[in-house]
């Protein structure tokens, strides 16, 4: 059934490589931003679970 309806779609092969395109540049530009975030502030967010007092951001002269 999905099979007879997706073949009458015309070109319907560029939609498969519309979409992978869209999650390659998505992917790419999230791991670009994940390389530049700043050490400090990923080790104030890693630990901000375990914080139990919010001073100690503040100390740190970061806020959420």
């Amino acid at each position: 059934m999905w099979k007879e309806q997706l073949s009458s779609i015309e070109n319907v092969e560029y939609y498969a490589i519309i979409g992978f395109f869209i999650f390659f540049v998505f992917f790419i530009l999230i791991t670009i931003h994940t390389m530049k975030l700043d050490k400090k502030k990923t080790q104030i967010y890693g630990n901000l679970p375990l914080d139990e007092d919010k001073k100690q951001v503040e100390q740190q002269n970061f806020t959420l």
